[in-house]
């Protein structure tokens, strides 16, 4: 539960323009649906998770206004997927991370279900704005694609250092609960 109250924070502290935008500060979202997927076995949190990123969303609207209504619109549940994405794609390589594997197949596993993941998300996303949100009637989808790829880089290299930073927090707490809780083995 710690972990699921931290990536809730973490979404609520970076989707708010007046926390992020004076920081310059990403978004985690997408991180955060990554490591859920990856780290909570209980299928609810997933439901949990969906239900308060609508909520930070709604909240986001109300406190920072008419800038960010162009997040709700009859695209809006493209994002949804977007999320739903990103968690299987965290699912997938906890299914990857045996103990059996060298170190570095495991890292190579979660890092390319991280990256199939966030493709799928910005795919996801970016497809239904255009198709359901009304604001590019008159764009075709090629011209739309072109105007949208460059936002590909940023959102690849914020979710996985978001996601670096995450798997490195947990990597410490679960080498500091093993060596607490036997403290003979670490000498």
């Amino acid at each position: 539960m710690i972990l699921f109250a931290v990536l809730v924070l973490s979404m609520a502290a970076t989707r708010y323009h007046h926390f992020s935008a004076v920081l310059h500060i990403a978004d985690t979202s997408w991180a955060a649906f990554f490591l859920a997927g990856l780290y909570l076995r209980a299928r609810w949190m997933f439901v949990a998770l969906m239900g308060l990123a609508v909520v930070i969303d709604l909240a986001a609207v109300w406190t920072d206004g008419l800038g960010m209504t162009g997040c709700f619109s009859p695209a809006y549940p493209g994002l949804l997927l977007a999320y739903g994405a990103l968690w299987g794609a965290g699912r997938l390589s906890r299914h990857s991370m045996r103990e059996d594997e060298p170190a570095l197949a495991t890292i190579l596993a979660v890092i390319g279900w991280l990256a199939l993941g966030a493709i799928a998300a910005f795919a996801l996303s970016n497809l239904s704005f255009w198709a359901w949100s009304g604001h590019f009637a008159d764009l075709s989808l090629g011209d739309y694609l072109q105007r949208v790829m460059g936002y590909l880089g940023r959102y690849m290299a914020s979710t996985s250092l978001y996601v670096g930073l995450g798997l490195g927090v947990m990597i410490v707490a679960q080498t500091l609960t093993i060596r607490l809780s036997n403290p003979k083995a670490a000498h």
